[in-house]
């Protein structure tokens, strides 16, 4: 065999790749989530700088979304999380987003699109947490949902629906 004829090959399969990579991610297909996984006790800045740790929120319906300023799909389910977290939040649910970006971007863009639940400033630490709590694909949104006692019932790659988010809280919110 030649070595362009190789060469389209490997692309070709490269490309097929890609393309079972992008279409799991693009549908929202869910990532399984690691068995027996809990909320881990992880301590990330918040966009004043302060260390605030996940451990805070415990006792509640916990949703961590992991995001960009940078990544569309994240800047477009932000407004609905923020709608969820006023309708859900005096039932226990909080939402916590975890910004893998620069501190003046994040700030920049809540500016212009505001929410109503806590920000942390994610760094290589954040995203290895991600990984272990099936972020398998590596790719931004990606959301996790714990129950009231610290373990994980979902984990989510891409952008996460409404409809999807609701039928995941509802049997944890009483």
């Amino acid at each position: 065999m030649n070595s362009s004829k190789l060469l389209y090959g490997l692309l070709a399969l490269a490309a097929l790749l890609l393309g079972i990579l992008a279409q799991r991610w693009m549908s929202g297909e869910p990532s399984a989530p690691p068995n027996g996984a809990s909320v881990d006790s992880v301590s990330l800045r918040d966009l004043d700088g302060n260390p605030r740790d996940i451990a805070e929120w415990k006792g509640k319906v916990l949703v961590l979304n992991f995001w960009a300023t940078w990544c569309a799909p994240c800047r477009e389910e932000m407004p609905e999380f923020t709608r969820l977290q006023t309708e859900l939040g005096g039932k226990g649910v909080q939402f916590v987003g975890i910004a893998i970006d620069e501190s003046e971007a994040v700030q920049d863009f809540l500016k212009e699109t505001p929410v109503n639940y806590p920000i942390l400033l994610g760094d290589e630490r954040a995203v290895a947490w991600a990984e272990r709590l099936g972020n398998r694909l590596g790719v931004l949104p990606f959301s996790v949902v714990f129950n009231r006692d610290g373990q994980l019932v979902d984990a989510h790659i891409g952008p996460f629906s409404r409809e999807q988010l609701t039928e995941v809280l509802k049997p944890l919110v009483h």
